[in-house]
């Protein structure tokens, strides 16, 4: 056994001891994981003959008794070689007799297995002759290499690295050799990468030099290992598993305040908690003695799971549901063993009974919850985030920003609203018409209500007995050149029901949805048009009590409108909706303005009504009081009349009130101003909600109910169907419990420490080949979420086990481990590949070479924000919002929920404190985990979409623009310099002459465009927070943006080497 401080000679192999990968001229071609072996070798039970009996036995003649065919077991020994009555499935040392090698060779197909019916193909002539010797041989039986405890095999050279010790074994064996190191360059990029998320600044690889010492790379991965942006970057594998977000989950998806345990767990792993410890707390951190608020918080781990809240759910089955998912995501992520499986059944494959199953969710079985979802999920811990004061401090510091920008956009504008006004007076000398009514061109609706148009335009609908309808009106030529507002008048008639509004039996009326959408007659185009508000005279309540406001009029749920139902009945009632943005039409568009009435309320569809436009934005259309224009007139025709002389009236007439809606209505129409104001709104809100954030949060947690519930057996596994009760209990073949603890009830807090018992033999093997997993992008065990007889087998088994038990031996320390792996020759090879290495081991499961995989997506977007310079390197506090597309949760939630990108120095955080809502996923996010349930195993994926997505998100943009103008002011505006410094900012290293002269050229032919199309270069570098240059910079920077994306996005770029 090594020491716990490994000497530099033992860490850093010399460069000259490093030789080429090469392949001996005689090696015998054979698999990489034998499932068959040859007739010469010894068979060994683990590698070759389970994974027979598993994937073609088990499944009929295993575990799981309820499935069980002939009442044969050969998951067994004793099964196996039972006496059926004068013969055996295994006679061990006699193939011939023995009944499972007859069947597997029949060629009758009665009595071939596995039976044709089973939809298994018949074992190859391999497959059963690996059997064959196996028998021949004894038959001798072994335990699954999982359920038996690690041991650390001895190391004879004690001068080799312990990894490499055994990955040298290994290639030995198959007559290959250690590729050569990776360039320097090459390694620290892959070390920053691994230990921190982020590639290493130029300052850092100056430091380190072209050509570092052992003691230098000793130093540089102590100094990412101190770094706090490690445990940042350890989190996000953490979070993955815990199905960690910022909402519940399905339907109703309530927003939660759980993002304390977010940085708790970064605190964690910065502060190195041995992961013992962190497993404990968060387990049962409120059973601890005298526990501290921060280990109550821990248990949040087991809280992370989706909330049902959708209406006719009944919140016991949800209950139960949350109990199997704490189960089964306890066995995933610390045991690799897929106890789902056994929630309806025992497990087919590996030795865990229905009532082994039903014994671990005892343990989560009395958490003091009713299944209820959003502000009724308790227990809660009012907890208060030490990091929530940063973002106060930043956001007030953005406030004064935006305030002083905002001031300094009004007072630019002055001159030009005294124009404005100017023209305004002249204009409106004779009068104004605030609004236009509406002759549609046609009318139609969707169930048959006949729309007729009469005097005033006035718009009447037959008594068509429908119970719903959607009311069409089709304009292909409107009064004005723009719409900016809406307006609809219901009128009272005597022949409608009570006089009230339409023909229902109540005489009201249920509007649940108006819109509007733009057809192109040429090109069949259609688009929405968003609306802004909604102001109604009155708003009434309907029977359903979500129907209260005229602002449900503005989703898409037929459970809100408007309605006048309990209000006094007036002759006319008024709602007026105001357009994002004002609507101009070509002259092959037609506007369709559509009434919805969806409502569960019979036949409450409006009878009489006026549609009306108008091109007044602002204060016009957000209340129903005379618009600022028309004041204007009104004051202008007062002044006429009450002035005894021809004195003409000017904007020193106007009162101070008047004047002040008018220089907003004039603003309403000033981009600079509206941006200006719209962003210091913005971070006034991202204030309050910091604000909010600092008081006392609900976090969910986990806590004990004064009276422990029963736990059954559920039958089938049916939440409400109760068998078998059964006791808080483990898993009896991985640790059966001690004989001399007391008869207590066991608890989560015995649980917890059972889990990272020493002698239980999964947890330090599945969390040590996670962390592998971290560096090489795929675990030495390729099934990280299935350790079980399913799973495959390690393909370095001494290596996994040395590593489980220098994890436990070294107190869990996972810096220790980390540090294991990364001082390893194995992981310090260089990824190239040779045409006959590619052949003989495509997935490198020998590890003859370096890791090469895809980083991760939110790896790829903090990469460029460091290296554009605009990361925001802050820890904690709550989550942000990164740019996502306009209204991506619009037409899921139906104007519920909208997104906000968040604008200052919080649009620049990394992406673990990313808002994460369980129902849509950050869309930069392709290749993330769903943080639905508990998920292990990496995905990625390369398709059109994510190369489009990293050229063309708004953060990959803006990152290329901020790169681009800091390389080109630090070289001074010299080309060859910009080019060089910007590809050494994003590879970490000179760029060979070919590559130089590629730059240039791309940079020379984007120029050239620019210059020609001065417009699209301040279009084009106009993006995200950053202003838009200067006229004459303008064409340079386009051209070196259009060259940063396009390095950015080089496969070097955004590929662990």
């Amino acid at each position: 056994m090594l020491t716990k401080s490994l000497s530099l000679a033992a860490v850093f192999i010399p460069r000259a001891y490093l030789v080429p990968v090469y392949l001996a001229a005689a090696v015998v071609a054979c698999g990489l994981l034998p499932t068959v072996a040859r007739a010469a070798e010894t068979i060994d039970f683990n590698r070759d003959v389970r994974p027979l009996l598993s994937d073609n036995c088990f499944s009929c003649h295993g575990f799981d008794e309820s499935s069980r065919e002939a009442d044969l077991r050969l998951d067994t020994l004793e099964g196996a070689t039972t006496d059926l009555g004068g013969y055996a499935a295994i006679v061990p040392g006699d193939p011939d007799n023995s009944e499972l090698i007859l069947r597997i060779a029949a060629e009758d197909a009665d009595a071939l297995m596995p039976p044709p019916d089973s939809h298994k193909k018949p074992l190859s002539a391999e497959a059963i002759e690996t059997l064959r010797q196996w028998i021949r041989q004894g038959a001798p039986w072994g335990k699954h290499w999982s359920f038996e405890s690690p041991r650390a095999a001895e190391i004879d050279k004690t001068e080799i690295h312990p990894v490499d010790y055994f990955v040298g074994r290994r290639l030995a064996d198959a007559q290959l050799s250690f590729a050569p190191p990776a360039a320097p360059h090459t390694l620290a990029r892959r070390l920053a990468f691994d230990l921190t998320g982020l590639p290493p600044t130029a300052d850092e690889l100056a430091e380190l030099g072209d050509a570092p010492s052992d003691d230098d790379w000793e130093r540089w991965i102590e100094r990412l290992l101190a770094s706090p942006h490690y445990g940042e970057r350890m989190a996000m594998w953490w979070l993955d598993g815990a199905r960690y977000a910022d909402t519940d989950g399905f339907q109703q998806d309530a927003t939660r305040q759980n993002w304390p345990w977010r940085d708790w767990v970064i605190d964690a792993f910065n502060q190195n908690k041995p992961f013992d410890e962190f497993t404990i707390e968060q387990f049962a951190g409120d059973l601890l003695p005298e526990a501290t608020a921060e280990q109550k918080l821990a248990t949040c781990f087991h809280r992370n799971h989706m909330h049902n809240g959708e209406g006719g759910r009944d919140p016991a089955e949800s209950r139960v549901d949350y109990v199997l998912d704490r189960t089964n995501t306890m066995g995933t992520l610390w045991m690799g063993l897929t106890l789902g499986c056994t929630q309806c059944h025992d497990h087919k494959f590996d030795p865990i009974s229905q009532q082994d199953y039903y014994g671990l969710t005892a343990f989560f079985n009395s958490i003091d919850e009713t299944g209820q979802a959003g502000g009724g999920a308790k227990p809660f811990l009012k907890f208060k985030s030490p990091y929530a004061q940063q973002a106060i401090d930043e956001a007030n510091a953005l406030v004064e920003q935006t305030a002083a920008e905002l001031k300094s956009v009004e007072a630019a504008s002055e001159a030009e609203f005294v124009e404005t006004l100017q023209r305004w007076i002249a204009a409106v000398g004779d009068g104004f018409q605030p609004w236009h009514a509406v002759q549609p061109a046609a009318m139609h609706s969707a169930e048959g209500t006949v729309l007729t148009l009469g005097k005033d335009h006035v718009i009447e609908a037959n008594d068509s007995g429908q119970a719903q309808d959607d009311y069409h009106m089709l304009l292909t030529a409107p009064p004005l050149d723009r719409i900016a507002g809406v307006r609809l008048e219901v009128f009272t008639d005597a022949k409608l029901t009570q006089e009230k509004y339409s023909y229902a039996e109540t005489g009201e009326f249920l509007l649940t949805n108006v819109k509007l959408v733009v057809r192109n007659n040429t090109t069949g185009e259609v688009r929405d048009i968003a609306l802004a508000r909604a102001t109604a005279s009155v708003n009434g309540q309907g029977v359903d009590k979500n129907i209260k406001n005229v602002s449900g009029t503005l989703d898409d749920d037929p459970r809100t409108g408007w309605t006048t139902r309990t209000k006094p009945v007036d002759p006319v009632q008024q709602v007026v909706w105001e357009l994002r943005e004002p609507l101009t039409m070509s002259p092959d568009e037609t506007l369709d303005i559509t009434l919805m009435h969806r409502s569960l309320a019979p036949g409450e569809l409006i009878a009489k009504f006026r549609l009306s436009l108008t091109d007044q934005r602002g204060p016009a259309v957000r209340s129903l009081k005379p618009m600022p224009m028309q004041r204007l007139a009104e004051a202008i025709a007062a002044f006429e009349e009450s002035s005894d002389d021809d004195q003409a009236f000017s904007p020193a007439d106007l009162d101070g009130s008047l004047r002040r809606e008018l220089q907003q209505q004039f603003r309403e129409d000033h981009r600079t101003w509206q941006a200006a104001s719209q962003r210091h709104s913005q971070a006034r809100q991202q204030l309050k909600s910091a604000q909010q954030a600092a008081g006392d949060l609900n976090v969910t947690v986990l806590a004990e109910r004064q009276t422990p519930r029963k736990t059954h057996i559920l039958v089938r596994g049916i939440w409400d169907q109760h068998g078998e009760e059964v006791q808080p209990s483990f898993l009896p073949m991985l640790l059966p419990p001690d004989a001399s603890s007391s008869d207590a009830p066991l608890t989560r807090l015995d649980l917890a420490r059972w889990v990272v018992d020493r002698r239980n033999p999964l947890t330090a093997r599945v969390i040590t080949n996670q962390v592998w997993q971290l560096f090489f992008g795929a675990g030495l065990v390729r099934t990280p979420s299935d350790f079980g007889l399913q799973g495959e087998s390690p393909t370095h088994p001494e290596l996994l086990d040395w590593l489980a038990v220098d994890f436990m031996e070294h107190d869990w320390d996972v810096k220790h481990l980390v540090r294991r792996i990364v001082t390893s020759r194995t992981y310090r090879q260089d990824s190239a590949v040779t045409v006959a290495l590619l052949e003989r081991d495509p997935e490198n499961r020998l590890l003859a070479r370096g890791a090469r995989f895809r980083l991760p997506a939110w790896m790829i977007r903090d990469a460029a924000l460091r290296q554009s310079g605009l990361l925001n390197p802050m820890l904690g506090g709550p989550p942000v919002f990164p740019y996502q597309p306009e209204g991506i949760w619009n037409d899921q939630f139906m104007g519920r929920f909208t997104y906000r990108s968040s604008i200052g120095p919080a649009q620049y955080r990394r992406t673990v404190y990313a808002f994460w809502r369980r129902s849509s996923a950050p869309t930069f996010l392709f290749d993330n985990a769903m943080r639905r349930t508990c998920e292990v195993i990496p995905r990625r994926t390369n398709t059109p979409l994510q190369a489009l997505t990293l050229m063309n998100n708004r953060t990959a943009r803006e990152a290329a623009r901020q790169l681009a103008e800091n390389v080109f002011v630090a070289a001074e505006h010299d080309t060859q310099r910009g080019l060089v410094r910007l590809f050494r900012t994003i590879l970490s290293r000179q760029p060979s002459d070919d590559e130089q002269q590629i730059l240039k050229q791309e940079y020379s032919r984007a120029l050239a465009f620019y210059q020609q199309h001065p417009e699209d270069a301040i279009r084009f570098t106009t993006v995200g927070q950053l202003p838009p240059p200067t006229a004459d910079h303008a064409s340079e920077l386009a051209a070196g943006m259009l060259v940063a994306n396009l390095v950015l996005n080089l496969d070097e770029s955004i590929t662990h080497e």
